[in-house]
């Protein structure tokens, strides 16, 4: 079989030895000294941009145009936010890490939900290379947050869209020059939530809609993270 689908057998069993490893993962990182976790959040980062670099040989060996693999798509900028918030300390720290929690790790996720690599062969090195790199993407930041490196709060909702105002712009001008669509800013991937936005809005109005549906799903976590901060310090004093 040369493609896979969504939620197929092997999807499903490779979403839960995930969720296991990336559990598995986070309760030894508790466990380890403040240097320790330091330089395992610079090695994981360094290995995933090694991974996606890797993956991008691959797909060049195979006749594919550089230019459709670089590293603008969301994920592949989270390698590089990671990668900062590894290296950084203080509040450069703490933006990084923050953008990458209520960013890229939601993002990443979605990229495990519905891959948009389902084109290849499930066990093909690309496809494997690509569930690998963003688990990791999905595990640093969550280290990041055990480790205690980020405090998600309501202040710093203005932080992912200082994020996006850096990045979205070149990233829209090269995809309208080149016909490129990075971010997936031009257009939905195939058989993705994100096409429910498309249906929606239309072309017209495409980019509109992932606003709101960003600034919904922010909304969301910013809530979340406070509620669970709350009623942690409330049970600490109880």
């Amino acid at each position: 079989m040369n493609t896979f689908t969504h939620f197929c057998p092997e999807h499903i069993v490779m979403l839960a030895v995930i969720a296991v490893a990336i559990t598995t993962g986070l309760l030894l990182i508790r466990r380890i000294s403040e240097k320790t976790a330091a330089v395992t959040a610079v090695i994981l980062s360094v290995i995933t941009l090694m991974g996606e670099a890797f993956q991008d040989v691959l797909l060049i060996k195979e006749g594919g145009n550089i230019i459709n693999f670089l590293p603008l798509h969301l994920c592949n900028l989270g390698i590089f936010v990671n990668l900062l918030a590894a290296l950084t300390r203080g509040r450069l720290q703490s933006f990084f890490a923050e953008v990458s929690l209520v960013l890229i790790a939601p993002g990443s996720a979605a990229a495990l939900l519905f891959p948009d690599w389902t084109y290849r062969p499930f066990w093909s090195s690309v496809s494997m290379l690509c569930f690998f790199t963003h688990t990791l993407l999905v595990f640093v930041p969550l280290m990041f947050l055990i480790r205690k490196k980020t405090h998600v709060s309501f202040k710093h909702f203005w932080y992912p869209y200082a994020f996006f105002a850096f990045a979205v712009p070149p990233v829209y001008i090269l995809n309208v020059k080149e016909g490129l669509n990075y971010m997936y800013l031009m257009h939905p991937p195939e058989n993705s939530p994100l096409e429910w936005i498309y249906n929606i809005t239309g072309s017209s109005h495409y980019i509109q809609g992932l606003f709101i549906l960003i600034t919904v799903i922010l909304a969301i976590e910013y809530s979340l993270y406070t509620f669970f901060d709350v009623h942690f310090h409330r049970k600490i004093a109880g």
